[in-house]
């Protein structure tokens, strides 16, 4: 009967912040008033609160009581995968080169490396329909007798396995931009005008060690890539109770 009740409760405290009866930064009734008001032991109110908590409705500050979330409209987000998300099909993918060298001007600091340290550099080329459309630049930290230059002569992403083994520890970062290309990225994307490119930028960090695992910067024609983002909804099917 009490696991019916708490649901009762948080669904009831859940109406009255979704009608704006309960507004954000508002203040919740005490635990005591909302035992009474719902006719609850204090246990069952708690875990109605913790609910509610987890599904990002209500914060506690200590000594003080329950407060009404206030939700951070100016937050979006969107999923982004550069070979499945783009407006075409990629149905080539051109290895151009795999290169040890001294790290790049800037680079270095986009891998947390010093100057003399070496990377590898590993350039594709994404065709759709025979017409050049992406140019990939991937950048990680060269670590002599490794086999990782022949995993990136493999057609896939060389870190899906490791996304897949590591998902919890690696973070993802993501800048976009708009530049003009320059001669090597014209020659290679086959085109003479000044049309501007997306130039998008990942960065891949272990947070377990700490390490940048990987950089990329990618230049796409903007015609075949669109960015659509959405607020933020709670994933109800992660929830504990």
């Amino acid at each position: 009967m009490s696991d019916v009740l708490y649901l009762s409760i948080v669904s009831s405290i859940k109406e009255k912040i979704l009608k704006g009866d309960l507004k954000p930064g508002e203040k919740l009734e005490s635990e005591p008033q909302l035992m009474k008001i719902y006719d609850a032991g204090r246990m069952t109110i708690r875990k109605s609160l913790s609910l509610l908590s987890n599904e990002g409705y209500v914060y506690s500050v200590p000594g003080k009581g329950n407060y009404i979330c206030k939700p951070d409209t100016d937050i979006f987000q969107f999923k982004f995968n550069k070979y499945d998300g783009l407006k075409t099909h990629i149905d080539k993918v051109k290895l151009l080169s795999v290169t040890i060298k001294d790290t790049p001007k800037g680079i270095e600091k986009k891998l947390n490396l010093e100057e003399n340290d070496k990377i590898v550099e590993v350039v594709r080329l994404l065709s759709s329909k025979e017409q050049p459309i992406a140019l990939e630049y991937v950048y990680f930290e060269y670590l002599p007798n490794q086999p990782v230059i022949e995993d990136m002569l493999k057609f896939a992403n060389y870190l899906k396995p490791l996304e897949e083994k590591l998902a919890f520890v690696l973070d993802k970062t993501l800048e976009i931009g708009i530049e003009l290309p320059n001669e090597e990225l014209k020659n290679k994307l086959e085109f003479q005008d000044n049309e501007p490119l997306f130039k998008i930028m990942e960065t891949i960090k272990n947070t377990s060690t700490k390490k940048i695992v990987q950089y990329t910067i990618f230049y796409i024609r903007p015609k075949y890539l669109s960015l659509k983002a959405s607020l933020p909804k709670v994933d109800k099917s992660s929830n504990i109770f």
